[in-house]
């Protein structure tokens, strides 16, 4: 879903189950804030979140922001927001779901899904185990010639446990508990270069659990309180030297007001982030006590205008330093009975220092400063009908990003984290979405986005002469995404093409990755019979066959197969 959005680039360190993160408007992944239910993801050891360790099975939907919103979300959101909301599972009476896979290099997958109610209760308990030698097939190339290869070391073993409870107190209150524990085992082949792989494994145990309250307080007035728990465990360890552990807690409160009064909508509230972090490769005092406060609003002018201000205030207990964040957005309506609009939003960002950058044993630096980046974008949607029901939708980004945390030499020739950096990124994203209903029972819906993004280098750090001015290595100028689908009773037909550009590997651009063609794509059917309906789906994924890396030294799978069968009562 999110390899299909506009602007977005997944950077995959491999085959299923590598290390993926995901990166907007042409700054890093950790510039991307990654959230769940509105609670942030990235761990403040690195400000990643790799998004294998997100449970795939009970989505709902995601939301992508294409800019920066620290005002609204605070740390990480300098380059766009990613929101991953999960199914809400309020359902009338009984509802049971089955699902089982199978797929190239021995990948194998159960899901079980049951929904209840229970008076004023919603209950819904999953589970799902996956595994895999993940032995995929790739071509490794030794001078002018390429060699067939399988990818050693590999394999993963995956255990996922979901319960969500829906508790109406009243006709307009309720309380909704999200419980989420994942169990899993990955090897790590590491790079390829020809020899053997190595023998590392990573252990990764999660818990996640959101509790919220919900309460509707008048025909103006709305008020919501939510707290996340996360425990999050990572082993890194091998058969020679590595033997590390990451331990990360996050405890979030997050609470605030609505307000809704004809053309005027106010939200307040204050957010409170308390993380830490107890490793054998960090120093003992890695503890942060985030507060905030923010307001975000919508004003309605008129018909053609509306106004969406919002500001943030942020302090940081650890490296004692206060942040402030403010954005405004303009939206203008022109043309009374057309549905053309214009938008405008500028603003400010941060990203506040992580737990390695200020703490890592024997090389932090804790006297790092919060990265900060401008933002303004501009563009226009256009919805139009002929012949298909039709948007389109052209934005221009500029983000000046300062104070970057650049790992540099110091006169002893120790890699140490500076306040050095600062990018320049011009993007340019074009989307447009084609739907048409040719009768009650055959329609098809058409994607297509392409996004242009300059992200350069402007520090002025002594030895960067040959890097000023030079594209981000791994930021792709081009990507290029378009989705078909077709839909015909009960059968259907889902294809994806991707472009990715070339993305240079050093600092110089003078080495670079090709540029990569994907197609890959899926036909399911269904069957009804009385309350159980069925679903068998087939998928293709690299149906080219396509050579490719994203990642230099990590091969990417040829062309492979998933067969999954699914019922649901």
């Amino acid at each position: 879903m999110l390899q299909l959005g506009g602007g977005l680039y997944i950077k995959s360190y491999g085959g299923n189950y590598s290390l993926n993160t995901v990166s907007l408007n042409g700054l890093g992944a950790e510039h991307t804030l990654v959230l769940l239910n509105g609670f942030k993801m990235n761990s403040s050891q690195n400000n990643l979140i790799d998004l294998n360790t997100v449970t795939k099975d009970n989505i709902e939907s995601i939301e992508i922001l294409n800019n920066g919103s620290s005002s609204i979300y605070g740390s990480e959101a300098m380059g766009g927001v990613v929101n991953i909301i999960t199914k809400d599972n309020l359902v009338n009476d009984l509802s049971l779901k089955l699902n089982a896979q199978a797929g190239s290099y021995e990948q194998r997958k159960i899901y079980f899904g049951l929904d209840k109610r229970l008076n004023k209760f919603n209950i819904n308990f999953s589970l799902s185990k996956e595994s895999s030698l993940n032995d995929y097939e790739y071509y490794f190339g030794y001078g002018s010639e390429k060699l067939l290869k399988q990818r050693e070391n590999s394999d993963y073993d995956l255990s996922n446990y979901s319960v969500t409870v829906n508790y109406n107190l009243s006709a307009d209150s309720r309380l909704n508990l999200y419980s989420n524990y994942s169990d899993q085992a990955r090897s790590i082949p590491g790079i390829e270069t020809g020899s053997a792989p190595s023998a590392s494994v990573q252990e990764d145990k999660n818990w996640n659990s959101v509790l919220s309250y919900e309460n509707v307080l008048s025909g103006l007035l709305s008020f919501k309180s939510q707290v996340n728990y996360q425990n999050n465990l990572a082993g890194y360890y091998d058969d020679i030297i590595t033997d590390s552990y990451y331990k990360n807690i996050f405890l979030s409160n997050l609470t605030q007001l609505n307000y809704v009064k004809n053309n005027f909508e106010l939200a307040g509230g204050y957010e409170i982030d308390y993380s830490t972090l107890k490793s054998n490769e960090v120093e003992d005092n890695a503890e942060r006590v985030q507060p905030g406060i923010f307001l975000v609003s919508k004003i309605n002018i008129n018909d053609i205008i509306k106004i969406y201000p919002s500001v943030r205030y942020d302090y940081i207990s650890d490296i004692k330093e206060n942040a402030v964040s403010g954005m405004m957005g303009l939206n203008i309506k022109p043309v009374k009975n057309s549905s053309l609009n214009f938008k405008l939003n500028a603003g400010n960002n941060f990203a506040a220092p992580t737990f390695n950058e200020l703490y890592w044993k024997d090389l932090g630096n804790k006297d790092l400063k919060p990265e900060s980046s401008l933002n303004l974008d501009a563009g226009l949607i256009y919805g139009f009908s002929y012949f298909s029901e039709n948007t389109v939708e052209i934005t221009y980004s500029y983000i000046d990003s300062k104070n970057k945390i650049i790992w540099s030499p110091d006169p002893n020739g120790l890699w140490t984290p500076e306040n050095i950096g600062r990018s320049v990124s011009n993007v340019l994203l074009f989307e447009l979405n084609i739907g048409k209903e040719f009768s009650r029972d055959f329609n098809t819906n058409i994607n297509i986005n392409y996004s242009y993004t300059q992200s350069t280098n402007k520090s002025n750090t002594p030895g960067s002469e040959s890097s000023f001015g030079r594209q981000i290595f791994y930021i792709p100028m081009e990507l290029a995404k378009c989705n078909v689908s077709l839909n015909y009773k009960n059968t259907g037909i889902n294809l994806f093409y991707t472009f990715t550009g070339k993305r240079f590997t050093n600092f110089e651009n003078t080495e670079f990755l090709r540029a990569v063609d994907l197609i890959e794509g899926n036909i399911y059917q269904n069957f009804n019979f009385g309350k159980i309906n069925t679903r068998l789906k087939f998928e293709v994924n690299n149906l080219l066959n396509a050579d490719y890396q994203i990642i230099s030294g990590y091969p990417m799978p040829l062309r492979n197969y998933k067969l999954s069968l699914g019922f649901e009562y």
